[in-house]
């Protein structure tokens, strides 16, 4: 009961505020200041990377969600699956707008058609074009599975976006973790707390989409007794 009660979506509201909040504290005065010519400007980075992370994890969920949908022909996936991407893109737009500018204080530019930036786009346009799909087939299986199939296909490109500053190592994007990577103890501290805190926040913003668009249904289906 105290779980359940831990994981509705204001008591994952609360503690993501709450470490998000640790997070940015952590990166402004905890974490050194970059000794690059990006200096305090680099602190986005506690919140662009998480971000980032968090957008490839919603359209993962929907890969997923597209998958059992498909086994069970089961309408709650496809929900699920459809809000996933919503938030997917929402933090997408967020990954984007922090991004430039990162990528204007590191290079020099807003924009730079390197690996990471180019394949993360696409993604972004992949996604984008699933909603258009939905609203184009109008009876409501056949909308679920084309839909299904294409998160599925869309999908392909996040792990070349999520590797690509590893198959590609000439791109701009430095890479954090692994081989030719790394970052000091302080800056690894406020990195986790602010990457807690933002996968929380989307399990909170995606258990309160699923409870909107259960309650549209619901309404959906009282409107249709009380008409007939």
């Amino acid at each position: 009961m105290i779980l359940k009660r831990l994981l509705t979506a204001p008591a994952l509201y609360a503690v993501a505020g709450a470490l998000l909040a640790a997070g940015l504290l952590l990166a402004f005065l905890y974490a050194p200041t970059d000794t690059s010519s990006m200096g305090f400007s680099q602190k986005i980075f506690y919140y662009h990377a998480p971000i980032a992370e968090c957008a490839l994890l919603a359209f993962g969920i929907a890969f997923v969600a597209a998958i059992l949908y498909l086994r069970s022909n089961d309408p709650k996936y496809d929900v699920l699956g459809m809000v996933a991407i919503r938030l997917g893109l929402l933090f997408s737009l967020l990954v984007m707008a922090t991004g430039m500018i990162w990528g204007r204080a590191a290079w020099g530019v807003w924009w730079a058609w390197e690996p990471r930036l180019t394949t993360f786009l696409i993604v972004c346009l992949l996604y984008t074009a699933y909603f258009v799909l939905r609203q184009t087939v109008e009876e409501e299986s056949r909308r679920a599975t084309f839909a299904a199939l294409f998160a599925i296909i869309a999908f392909v490109d996040v792990p070349i976006t999520f590797f690509a500053t590893r198959f590609m190592p000439a791109g701009l994007h430095p890479v954090v973790f692994g081989r030719g990577g790394g970052m000091p103890g302080s800056d690894l501290l406020a990195f986790f707390v602010s990457m807690i805190g933002m996968t929380l926040l989307l399990i909170a913003m995606l258990r309160q989409e699923l409870a909107v668009e259960h309650l549209k249904e619901d309404l959906y289906h009282l409107k249709n007794r009380i008409g007939a």
